[in-house]
């Protein structure tokens, strides 16, 4: 299998002086092109500034990222602000959709930023697969929490990006609703293609994954 990310030596400290904390320290991995990791941690572990900067939001102190051949860190703000766009793809626990979009507007709305034409063949598969097929017209409080994380999680997929970064996506569901997404994520990424890193504290959900990574005080266990 082709590595889709690597990751060397990455390391990140908040604060100064008594108040420095070391969220990162030396951290390595790599990813293969169509696998599912899921990164564990306890809060403070490091676990969500480790997937900030895998995710191009945030730059680490010293280290380097090379995502789908490109190096990441090597680019400006507004290369960086594309790259996300384009090349990866983000699920997160409060789903963040926008209110007065509809569902279909939602998922479009990382190729409307960079004014591409969407791929409406793609949308339909998306949103069979999603099972959203007959709610794209419906907005976000007309749709259950389930429904919503599924509108999400096609609008990280729409763009076909490199890479998919999840934060917690079952953290705001009932433990139906999480299970569903779990199984929901694993088999799209199947189908479409994709390769998944998931960040959890729940090692019940992380068994879901093909590899699972622990991160304790900043470091990969």
């Amino acid at each position: 299998m082709s590595v889709i990310l690597k990751a060397e030596h990455l390391s990140k400290k908040y604060g100064k002086g008594d108040n420095e904390v070391t969220a990162l320290n030396d951290v390595s991995l790599e990813v293969n092109k169509g696998e599912f990791v899921a990164i564990v941690g306890r809060s403070g572990s490091g676990k969500s500034t480790l997937l900030h900067i895998l995710g191009a939001m945030d730059r680490p102190d010293s280290g380097t990222l090379t995502v789908d051949g490109e190096d990441v860190f090597s680019m400006n703000d507004e290369q960086l602000a594309k790259y996300r766009r384009s090349k990866i793809g983000f699920v997160f626990q409060f789903f963040n959709l926008l209110p007065v979009m509809s569902a279909r507007e939602n998922i479009l709305v990382p190729l409307a930023l960079d004014a591409k034409e969407p791929d409406n063949e793609y949308l339909a598969k998306l949103a069979e697969a999603m099972g959203i097929s007959d709610r794209l017209d419906h907005y976000p409080h007309q749709l259950s929490g389930g429904q919503q994380q599924r509108t999400a999680i096609a609008r990280a997929m729409i763009a076909k990006p490199a890479v998919i970064l999840a934060d917690e996506p079952t953290g705001n569901l009932d433990s139906s609703s999480g299970k569903e997404i779990l199984q929901l994520l694993r088999t799209s990424i199947k189908q479409f293609d994709q390769t998944l890193i998931l960040i959890t504290h729940d090692p019940s959900v992380a068994q879901t994954a093909d590899r699972v990574i622990t991160i304790s005080d900043g470091m990969l266990v």
